[in-house]
C-alpha cells in the first residue's frame, strides 16, 4: 500500500514539474517583407522586445515596432507577445506567448510555459535562444527580405 501511495505522490510531483511548448506555425501565402511588432509595456524585462526584434530580423523580416495596445489589424502581418519572468536562484523566462496575426486574424502562435516547472532545472533558459527556437518553429519556411 505504501509503494502505491509513493508512486501516486511521485506522479503528482512530476506532473507539477511540467514545461510545455506548443507551436501553431504561421503559413506565409507570399513572402512577408515587414512584420509589425506591438510593444507590450507590461513585460517587466525591457530587453524582451529588442531581443524579439533581433530574432525576427535574423529570420528575414523587416520589423516595425508599434506602440503598446496597437490594434491587431494595424499591419498586414503583426505580432504580439506576453512574457513572464520569474526568480528562483536566478531570473529566467518562465512564459512566452507569441501570436501572429494576418489581416487582423490570429494565424500563428508559439507558447512556451514553465510556470509549473517547479524543480525542473530545464526551466532556467535565456531569452534569446528560446525566442530563436520559437520563431524558427513559428515561421518554418523562408521569409522575404
Amino acid at each position: 500500500m505504501n509503494t502505491r501511495l509513493g508512486a501516486v505522490v511521485a506522479a503528482v510531483v512530476l506532473a507539477g514539474c511540467a514545461i510545455t511548448q506548443e507551436v501553431t506555425p504561421f503559413k506565409l501565402n507570399q513572402p512577408a517583407q515587414e512584420l509589425c511588432l506591438v510593444r507590450n509595456s507590461e513585460v517587466v524585462q525591457d530587453a524582451f522586445h529588442d531581443v524579439y526584434v533581433k530574432v525576427l530580423e535574423r529570420k528575414g523580416f523587416r520589423v516595425r515596432s508599434l506602440p503598446d495596445k496597437a490594434a491587431v489589424d494595424s499591419c498586414p502581418v503583426l505580432g504580439t507577445y506576453e512574457a513572464i519572468y520569474r526568480w528562483d536562484l536566478a531570473i529566467y523566462l518562465a512564459k512566452a506567448d507569441l501570436r501572429i496575426y494576418a489581416d487582423g486574424k490570429e494565424a500563428g502562435r508559439a507558447l512556451y510555459d514553465s510556470l509549473s516547472g517547479g524543480a525542473n532545472m530545464n526551466k532556467f533558459i535565456r531569452t534569446e535562444p528560446k525566442l530563436t527556437e520559437l520563431v524558427d518553429q513559428l515561421f518554418p519556411g523562408p521569409v522575404g527580405r
